[in-house]
C-alpha cells in the first residue's frame, strides 16, 4: 500500500481542536436562540460539549504529506548548517584523504619513526637503564674501593713519616737526657713534638686494627719501639724534675701536660 497515493487511502483521523472562549460563546448563543423554541439552557451538558467539540477529523494522507515535507525540510536545514560550519574542517580534512598528497606520506613516515622511537624507548626503559644502573653501581663500588685504598696508602705514608721523624726526635731527646746542665727548653720542645707524633701514629694504627698484613705488623713494631724509647726518656726527665723541681719548672709543666692526659 502506498500511503502517499490519494486513490488508495482515504481515511479520516481525529486531531485535537483548540477549545476557545469564542467556541463556548457560539454554543451559548445557539442555546439562547433555542429558548425561544422552548429549550432549557439548564440542560446544557458541558462534558458532552467538550467531547463533541474537542475533536475534528483530517485525512491521513494530509498528515503524511505534512510529516514528509517537514522531515525533508529538517534534513535539508541540518545539511546546510553542517556545510556552513564545517567548510574549513572539510578543506583541512581533504588534504589527508588524498592518496597522492605529500602530507599524508609525511604523516605515515612520522608514524613509522614514532613507532621505532617508542620501541627503542621501551627497550631503553626495560633493559638499557637497568644495565646502566648496574654498571653505575659497580663503578661507584669500584671508586669507593679506590678511595679506601688511597686513604689507606695515605695513612701508610703518614704513619711511616711520623715513625721515621719520631725515631730521630726520640734519639735526640734520649741524648739530651745525658747532657748536664739539662737544656730545659729544648727538651720541652722535643717532648711536645714527640707526643704529637706518637698520638698521630696511634690514631692511624687504630684505623688498621682489622688488617693483618705483614707491613702493618712491621709498623706496629716500630711504633712500640718508639713508644718504649719515649717512655724511657720521660722517666729519666721526670726523675730529674723531682730532684730539682724549682730549677726545672718549664720542663715539669711540659711533663705534667703530657702525662696527665694519659
Amino acid at each position: 500500500m502506498d500511503f502517499l497515493n490519494d486513490d488508495e487511502l482515504e481515511l479520516d483521523l481525529p486531531v485535537t481542536a483548540e477549545i476557545s472562549k469564542e467556541l463556548f460563546g457560539t454554543e451559548i448563543e445557539k442555546y439562547r436562540e433555542s429558548q425561544h423554541n422552548g429549550a432549557d439552557i439548564a440542560n446544557f451538558d458541558v462534558d458532552k460539549f467538550l467531547i463533541e467539540k474537542n475533536f475534528q477529523f483530517l485525512p491521513l494522507d494530509s498528515l503524511i504529506r505534512d510529516l514528509s515535507g517537514l522531515s525533508q525540510k529538517m534534513v535539508q536545514t541540518l545539511l546546510e548548517q553542517i556545510r556552513s560550519n564545517y567548510d574549513d574542517y572539510l578543506t583541512f580534512s581533504s588534504t589527508y584523504t588524498d592518496e597522492e598528497n605529500g602530507t599524508l606520506m609525511d604523516l605515515e613516515r612520522t608514524q613509522s619513526d614514532l613507532q621505532k622511537f617508542m620501541t627503542q624507548l621501551d627497550h631503553l626503559i626495560k633493559e638499557d637503564i637497568t644495565d646502566t644502573q648496574e654498571i653505575i653501581k659497580d663503578v661507584l663500588e669500584y671508586l669507593k674501593k679506590l678511595d679506601e685504598i688511597y686513604g689507606s696508602l695515605r695513612n701508610h705514608s703518614q704513619l711511616t713519616e711520623a715513625l721515621l721523624l719520631g725515631r730521630k726526635l726520640s734519639k735526640s731527646l734520649h741524648e739530651m737526657c745525658g747532657i748536664e746542665p739539662l737544656e730545659e727548653e729544648i727538651c720541652s720542645g722535643l717532648i711536645e713534638q714527640l707526643y704529637s707524633l706518637v698520638t698521630a701514629s696511634r690514631r692511624i694504627l687504630e684505623s688498621f686494627s682489622e688488617s693483618n698484613s705483614p707491613y702493618i705488623h712491621h709498623l706496629r713494631n716500630d711504633y712500640q719501639d718508639l713508644l718504649q724509647e719515649f717512655q724511657i726518656s720521660l722517666k729519666i726527665l721526670t726523675e730529674k724534675c723531682l730532684e730539682s723541681p724549682s730549677s726545672l719548672k718549664i720542663l715539669s709543666l711540659t711533663l705534667v701536660s703530657v702525662i696527665k692526659p694519659a
